[in-house]
């Protein structure tokens, strides 16, 4: 897989830069509009993803897959008209849903919130849905055609900008009051989202598809395929981002029938959204990476059942070693993180929780995008719908009871179904046999001794000693390193790359 991986080393170092940047900019945000803000965009985010799935009517991701599929079959002439009707498609629709959004969102959040500040912050946002929508055009492109380092620079630009801007724009504004703060957070994400549309943009000119073979596609029949392709993607999107609505609708509810006020309610909802889930979602820059390497690479061989097993291992091969480590530190330094990050102590129980079950969190990802490679939406769709259903019952039942605990604990439950359903269908589909001693096996055991160091020196690392905490951390991971490799437990694709001696690996 040697195409994929390189791909994905350098989307690897470009997503990193972009994470740490947003990583960062969410500590400031944080710090600067406190949990109760952060809860107000957290509650928003849903409603702007799913403006977002509506605009696009997953067309990127049918454009990316077909034009993969010409690319294998060397049609070079269908690949420029593939693009100028996508394009054409994507301008058009991001057009008509920026503008619904726009009139119809006193109407919706309304219905979706109560909480006030939600629509003057979702209406400031409502221009970058156009331009999300046509830069996700132009990263398709790139994507099919594996050059993996572009998108991970329009993503650079982006973060870098929206960072920039918000930390001035909320620092200016935010004397002003919550609201007018939230506006300047609104603000740079729509420039953010400019400047990388335009530095895409300006590299697609300069290398856009030329052919002298005439396309064999007629426009009408790209359309269609497009459509056919993009309808059961967006329809899955649109039950993700409905299901996601309903989290940030009930789970504030829920919370105050926990036994909060509404505005602590809406804090404990930042501070498990914003704080809990966007650390344990940092290490996922690999499987994301992973998963944007993996869409045209599955299109290409979904025919050959044996080397989709093969790939299937590999990437849950490498989505465990990362998560063996990054579990344990979660898990033991919870309330640490949290509060020397984010001021947010109150964070760390729902964290403690997510990491018990951060492999399923990230290996969600990989099967997902595996499953998209190979077409099969409706397993997809199923999926989707059992693993949600299993979400909001747990929502409704376990966070009136057990509060942020609950909501952790009900997060867990819906990666487990998601990757448990997943499984299942490719299991169907492919020769799959999972290999459980690489997967499994000996990302524990390398990670086994490393728990009782980190939990030795836990005490240690108070506020005022977070050089014990870097130590112990640094030793840990070295001894992790040194036992998977004693253990022979790298991904073998990891053992070409990096000249790592290997031993026979069972894969």
């Amino acid at each position: 897989m040697p195409n994929i991986f390189w791909s994905a080393a350098i989307l690897l170092i470009c997503n990193f830069i972009s994470r740490c940047l947003g990583f960062v900019y969410k500590i400031v945000l944080v710090r600067l509009i406190g949990p109760e803000g952060i809860g107000i965009t957290e509650m928003v985010s849903p409603v702007y993803s799913l403006a977002l799935v509506a605009a696009s009517l997953g067309v990127p991701m049918a454009m990316s897959r077909l034009l993969a599929l010409e690319l294998g079959r060397r049609r070079f002439g269908n690949l420029r008209r593939i693009q100028q009707c996508s394009m054409a498609l994507l301008f058009g629709l991001g057009a008509l849903v920026t503008l619904l959004a726009a009139l119809g969102a006193p109407l919706l959040l309304a219905r979706y919130s109560q909480e006030a500040r939600t629509l003057g912050y979702f209406q400031a946002l409502t221009p970058a849905i156009l331009i999300v929508t046509v830069c996700s055009g132009f990263r398709a492109y790139f994507q099919a055609t594996k050059q993996i380092g572009v998108i991970g620079l329009s993503q650079n630009i982006e973060q870098l900008v929206r960072v920039l801007a918000g930390a001035g724009l909320v620092t200016l504004l935010l004397p002003l009051g919550l609201a007018q703060a939230l506006l300047g957070v609104a603000a740079a994400t729509v420039l953010g989202e400019l400047c990388g549309l335009l530095y895409i943009w300006g590299q697609y000119r300069r290398q856009k598809p030329h052919s002298t073979e005439p396309p064999t596609l007629s426009r009408l029949s790209i359309c269609g395929n497009l459509l056919a392709f993009g309808a059961p993607v967006t329809l899955q999107r649109l039950i993700s981002s409905g299901i996601l609505l309903l989290q940030a609708s009930m789970l504030p509810l829920a919370l105050v029938q926990s036994g909060l006020s509404t505005a602590e309610a809406t804090a404990a909802y930042g501070n498990f959204s914003g704080v809990a889930l966007s650390l344990i979602h940092l290490p996922g820059i690999f499987t994301a990476t992973l998963a944007m390497a993996l869409l045209p690479a599955i299109a290409e061989i979904e025919q050959d059942t044996m080397q989709l097993s093969r790939r299937i291992n590999q990437s849950l091969h490498i989505t465990a070693v990362i998560a063996a480590p990054f579990t344990l530190l979660f898990y033991t330094y919870a309330e640490q993180l949290c509060r020397w990050l984010f001021h947010a102590p109150q964070a760390a129980e729902p964290l403690r929780i997510l990491a018990l079950g951060a492999f399923f969190i990230y290996a969600q990802t990989a099967l997902t995008s595996i499953l998209q490679g190979m077409g099969r939406l409706r397993a997809l769709l199923v999926s989707l719908l059992a693993s949600g259903g299993v979400f909001l019952l747990a929502i409704n039942y376990l966070v009136p009871r057990w509060g942020l605990g609950g909501a952790a604990a009900a997060y867990l439950l819906f990666a487990l179904a998601a990757c448990l359903c997943d499984f299942l269908c490719l299991k169907l589909h492919t020769a799959l046999r999972l290999d459980i001693a690489n997967i499994f096996l000996k990302p524990l055991l390398a990670a086994a001794p490393c728990l009782l160091l980190l939990k030795k020196a836990e005490p240690l690392s108070s506020a005022a000693n977070f050089t014990s905490f870097i130590l112990a951390a640094g030793l840990s991971a070295g001894i992790y390193l040194s036992l998977l490799t004693l253990l022979k437990g790298w991904p073998s694709v990891l053992l070409r790359y990096f000249k790592i001696p290997k031993r026979s690996t069972g894969q």
